[in-house]
């Protein structure tokens, strides 16, 4: 036998022996694979390469981490409930075999190639009864269960005659529980509701009956009259009607033709408080001082003020409750009589343009439409010569230029004479030379309001007869 065919034979048993440990090392991993999971295996965020199917199960099982069982409203509010309190339970395990169960071990060679897996089955379990149990024990389920649908007609203190009606945007609560068992059974542990969650529940012939009394009853508290008070404008609408009809129980009283009832003694109450709310001639005022102070007005001097002719509105009142016209389309917009009307109508008579005189710092403010035009130092009357300034809101009565004032033991010239009250009023006094301080104990005027021209002229050029003029000390 020639060398090289030794050589050939002997390469050949090398091959031979070579492919036998190829095959037997196939055959060997292979059957290793049979009870264990190929290379590059991931199944539940478990690295499942070379393990049994019942390690990565029991791995995966043990892994799982059970979030809160939610349930979102249409408001926007959540409710909770504890899985464990539902015996709330997911099994891997189907998966994991069922991902065994496919693999064939005699193709492990190409599980080095991209044979990545993951589990796509699970087992879910939960108590039914325990999960409706802790429903009905959800603060919102309560509330909705113990919220009756009720329509009813109320009257409150404050508001009147208003209805209170419940039945609209009413919780589904069973679909509720029916779409939340399908959620977990899908291994869903979140619930967000939607519209289709939420109903309007019917209402009874009793209900549809008192929805037609109170169609009656709005209609008729609902009127064209407008009290016009100035800077506030009160509309007789049910928030004010529902005080002047006769009631009882709580509810509206009809007469014998079936019409509602005008309580006359709540209607001379309603005048009376109307007045009592805008009065203020005769009558002490607070008042809030530039300084910040809140300062009381007497009323002994004051000749600057509000008072309703109370007779006269409350004739008309009456009148106007009972005829035709309260409803017949039209605005009736009535401003009120008074029997002393100031310049300013309005809760505030005085409003925001006014001179205030401050005694005590011996200062002068003057406000047009809210804004300040003037702060001055001032003198005012001499106290220990028996010239006092008298306190009290006044007006503006008058404006003059280049006149003299007369006095028992004086005259004087001045550019700019604006009287508010008998001989007393604001100008400008050249004789001086100082103003503010405590001038006014020692050389003070003789009762007026003296400043400076500069300060007289621009009051003057600004001012409107009919000006309040508030007066005071502290």
């Amino acid at each position: 036998m020639s060398e090289a065919l030794k050589k050939y034979k002997k390469l050949i048993v090398w091959l031979s022996i070579i492919a036998g440990l190829i095959i037997l090392t196939y055959i060997a991993v292979s059957f290793y694979f049979m009870n264990r999971f190929l290379p590059n295996t991931w199944i539940y965020g478990v690295y499942a390469t070379g393990r049994s199917a019942d390690a990565v199960a029991a791995e995966a099982n043990a892994n799982i981490r059970y979030p809160d069982i939610k349930i979102v409203w249409a408001d926007g509010s959540e409710s909770v409930i504890d899985p464990a309190a539902v015996d709330l339970n997911v099994d891997l395990s189907k998966g994991v075999y069922n991902i065994k169960a496919r693999e064939n071990a005699f193709l492990w060679p190409r599980a080095f190639f991209g044979s990545v897996r993951t589990g796509d089955e699970m087992v879910i379990s939960y108590n039914s009864d325990k999960l409706r149990s802790e429903f009905e024990k959800l603060d919102l389920v309560v509330k909705e269960r113990n919220d009756i649908p009720v329509y009813k007609i109320v009257f409150d203190k404050e508001t009147g005659y208003t209805v209170s009606d419940n039945h609209a945007g009413r919780v589904n609560l069973d679909k509720v529980l029916a779409v939340l068992n399908q959620k977990l059974s899908e291994g869903t542990t979140l619930l967000v509701l939607d519209d289709s969650f939420y109903l309007d529940e019917p209402y009874t012939n009793q209900e549809k009956a008192l929805q037609a009394e109170w169609d009656e009853l709005s209609a008729f508290l609902t009127t064209d009259l407008v009290y016009d008070m100035g800077a506030e404008k009160i509309e007789f609408d049910p928030s004010v009607m529902s005080f002047l009809i006769v009631s009882s129980g709580g509810m509206p009283v009809k007469d014998d033709n079936g019409d509602y009832i005008i309580d006359d003694e709540a209607v001379e109450k309603w005048i009376d408080d109307l007045c009592e709310a805008y009065d203020t001639y005769g009558l002490d005022r607070e008042f809030k001082a530039s300084n910040g102070k809140t300062v009381t007005i007497p009323a002994f001097y004051s000749t600057y003020g509000t008072e309703l002719d109370h007779d006269a509105e409350l004739r008309y009142l009456r009148e106007m409750l009972h005829s035709d016209a309260l409803r017949d389309g039209e605005a009736d917009v009535h401003i009120p009589k008074y029997t002393h009307e100031a310049t300013f109508r309005g809760l505030n008579d005085i409003g925001d343009t006014y001179v205030e005189v401050d005694l005590s710092d011996q200062y002068m403010y003057y406000y047009k439409d809210g804004v300040l035009i003037l702060e001055t130092d001032i003198v005012s009357g001499d106290i220990p010569k028996g010239w006092t300034t008298p306190r009290g809101v006044f007006a503006i009565s008058g404006k003059y230029t280049d006149t003299y004032l007369y006095g028992k033991d004086y005259i004087d010239f001045v550019s700019y004479w604006m009287p508010y009250f008998r001989g007393y009023g604001l100008h400008d006094s050249d004789w001086r030379d100082e103003w503010g301080g405590d001038i006014y104990t020692y050389d003070g005027s003789h009762g007026c309001i003296n400043m400076c021209k500069d300060a007289a002229r621009t009051v003057f050029e600004n001012i409107e007869i009919g000006t309040p003029v508030v007066v005071y000390d502290y």
